[in-house]
């Protein structure tokens, strides 16, 4: 009888430490209990060595960190906020992650909060910003000890889901309830206009889309009539356009419209750098060189308006500046809730690139 060939069967090698932590968990996930087990203490002296507290010989310390280590435990940060009833986590709420400049924002925010010592916990409202409320009330369950909001429509029930004791910080909306911190959006507006006014056009568009805050495109779009009239130009009504946001057959549709008319526009001012992207794909299909038939300006400065093939003229958002307030102001608020807080407006700065120059160059 022929014997057996151990080669034959697959085999996986493993350390000694991982032998020890299946034997002493039997296959699950280690507890305080196992560590306890393995150093030969009290689950109390384990707890108070993982969190560097309470009065133990440094071999004590030594041999839990040890123990823990050995098999592979990781302290449940779940159990532990609910016994101290907060958290060192910063909530964010976020309408629509596809949007670069939210989702830009947000990891300049996840980036700062960390330097702060804080983890940040992430609420999408989705394109429907309308779930705000959802968003908060999920960020509360989880107590997190502030929650900033991206984006705010404005919608005040919002923030009446985060009740009495979160702080909430909104950042590019400035509302009755709540801290907020952002731009100054009109002079945003007026920057645009200005710069398109100089160059020497005069049809200027503007274009927007039902995804942009209320608030936010009616302080950029009455700046920029404004300065039009200013210069001495009518600002004319078939030049102003808010397209729906979650079709996007019909935005390229009514853009069309607009460039390819008898009055079409020498330039267009834009509430976003997408939608600027946007125009300038669909003028380039109808065969219009930018900038010399069309000069198109953005809002913003997302990471891809500066590459080389898209170079657009924009008025940036400092984002940076933005998160680093916004955490600064979480964490002020977290250490003393009943701290007075003023509104923050950081300014808009223009950049120019390769996609405006003067009519007909």
């Amino acid at each position: 009888m022929a014997g057996t060939d151990n080669r034959s069967r697959p085999h996986r090698a493993r350390d000694g430490s991982e032998t020890a932590r299946r034997h002493a968990t039997h296959g699950r996930l280690p507890t305080i209990f196992d560590v306890a087990r393995l150093a030969g203490v009290g689950k109390t002296t384990v707890s108070d060595a993982l969190q560097g507290r309470g009065r133990m010989t440094r071999e004590t310390r030594t041999k839990v960190l040890a123990a823990a280590e050995q098999l592979g435990y990781r302290v449940h940060v779940g159990a532990r906020n609910l016994i101290k009833q907060s958290t060192e986590v910063i909530g964010v709420v976020v309408g629509d992650l596809f949007d670069p400049f939210c989702a830009e924002l947000t990891a300049h925010l996840e980036q700062h909060a960390s330097k702060c010592g804080f983890r940040t916990l992430l609420a999408s409202a989705g394109p429907d910003l309308a779930a705000e409320a959802s968003a908060v009330g999920s960020l509360v369950e989880h107590r997190v000890a502030a929650i900033v909001v991206i984006s705010f429509t404005g919608d005040q029930s919002a923030l009446a889901a985060a009740g009495p004791h979160t702080p909430v910080i909104c950042i590019g909306y400035e509302g009755p309830h709540g801290v907020s911190i952002g731009i100054d959006d009109r002079h945003g507006g007026r920057l645009g206009a200005r710069h398109l006014l100089d160059l020497g056009h005069r049809r200027i568009a503007y274009i927007s889309n039902s995804g942009v805050p209320q608030k936010t495109d009616r302080d950029r779009r009455d700046s920029y009539r404004r300065a039009l009239r200013h210069a001495g130009v009518t600002p004319d009504p078939q030049l102003t356009l808010r397209l729906p946001a979650s079709d996007k057959q019909e935005r390229f549709a009514q853009m069309r419209e607009l460039l390819s008319g008898p009055d079409h526009p020498t330039a267009v001012f834009a509430v976003s750098d997408i939608t600027a992207i946007e125009l300038m794909s669909c003028a380039g299909e109808l065969g219009l060189s930018i900038p010399a038939d069309l000069s198109v300006l953005g809002f913003d400065d997302i990471m891809i308006a500066s590459m080389p093939m898209i170079a657009l003229s924009t008025v940036a958002q400092p984002m940076a500046e933005l998160a680093r307030r916004g955490v600064d102001t979480a964490v002020a608020l977290i250490e003393d809730p009943l701290a007075e807080i003023a509104r923050q407006r950081v300014e808009p700065r223009l950049i120019i690139r390769n996609t405006t120059a003067a009519p007909g160059r």
